[in-house]
């Protein structure tokens, strides 16, 4: 009686998590800029608003789309590199949040994503980092197997004001807040959030995304994965383009604050053999140096520490 409520069960999440085209259609897009609007997604998917709201709505509360979230770039916290930090071969004794605070030796960790065989994936923003530190915390983790992956932050080309890090702050608890809301709780005019926003946006200090969960192992059979693209710095942008225009039904987003040595991309597609295709594409771009990529299961990530350093600069 409990396997045939257990088949019952899985039979029922399944038709929950199920998701076609324009779902992820509609995740690529928010993906990119999770603030557009209903209507604009309408347009493009070629659904009503209504429609549209529902499928989104849909998405939220069976966790294809877990979060709404906005991303800081970086190097306007102070922050130098990204620092992607593979751990195979843990100790089956070492409990995930003593590994958590070991891995903060190197820098404030973002977010982790726990791999196959126990192996995790931190991804971190580092301030500063030096040898030694990679060499201590091989040492703490032994017979662990430690991997570093990393990426200089490019700053932002315009200035940052106590208005701009009092706007972020908010849009932290939602990153759909309305702008009329965002203007209450500042005591800023809408005129000028709406102002700040765009800029911020053009200038690449805010990005507005989502943690989607569209994993091979989830219920939806899709995988997630990173790929990291090592370039001539010539090619940077010319690369970015490609990607855009050559892999856009497997792209979610391509973050674009990173130095002109990395490409830094999302993608997502139905099984390991696209993963491959995909790789083996971006090898044959001139310019790629090489490309690495982590699949992705469960994602953790902490916005807490986006709150705290954006309190700072309110403060001071």
């Amino acid at each position: 009686m409990c396997i045939f409520i257990d088949d019952l069960l899985l039979i029922y999440n399944l038709q929950r998590a199920r998701v076609d085209n324009t779902d992820l259609q509609i995740v690529r897009l928010l993906a990119r800029d999770s603030r557009t609007s209903y209507k604009n997604i309408a347009s493009v998917v070629g659904l009503t608003q209504s429609a549209t709201r529902k499928r989104i709505n849909k998405m939220v509360s069976n966790g294809v789309i877990q979060k709404f979230v906005v991303i800081t770039n970086p190097a306007t916290l102070g922050y130098e590199k990204l620092c992607l930090l593979i751990v195979k071969n843990i100790d089956k004794t070492t409990k995930a949040k003593d590994l958590l605070k070991r891995v903060s030796l190197l820098g404030d960790v973002i977010s982790y994503t726990m791999q196959l065989e126990g192996s995790y994936i931190f991804v971190l923003y580092v301030r500063n980092i030096g040898q030694d530190k990679i060499a201590v915390l091989s040492d703490l983790l032994k017979p662990a197997i430690l991997e570093a992956v990393f990426a200089a932050f490019r700053p932002p080309t315009m200035r940052i004001y106590s208005s701009d890090f009092k706007i972020m702050k908010w849009l932290l608890s939602d990153a759909r807040m309305p702008v009329e809301d965002i203007a209450k709780e500042t005591s800023l005019s809408t005129k000028t959030v709406r102002r700040r926003l765009e800029k911020m946006k053009e200038n690449r200090v805010l990005h507005f995304s989502i943690l989607p969960n569209l994993s091979s192992m989830k219920l939806t059979g899709y995988i997630q994965f990173i790929a990291l693209i090592h370039v001539k710095a010539t090619s940077h942008q010319s690369i970015a383009e490609r990607i855009y225009r050559e892999l856009e039904e497997y792209l979610l987003y391509i973050p674009n604050w990173y130095q002109r040595e990395v490409n830094f991309a999302l993608f997502l597609c139905g099984n390991i053999s696209t993963v491959n295709l995909i790789i083996r594409k971006l090898e044959s771009y001139d310019g790629v140096k090489k490309v690495e990529f982590f699949i992705m299961s469960d994602v953790t990530i902490d916005q807490n520490l986006f709150k705290s350093e954006i309190d700072k600069r309110i403060t001071s």
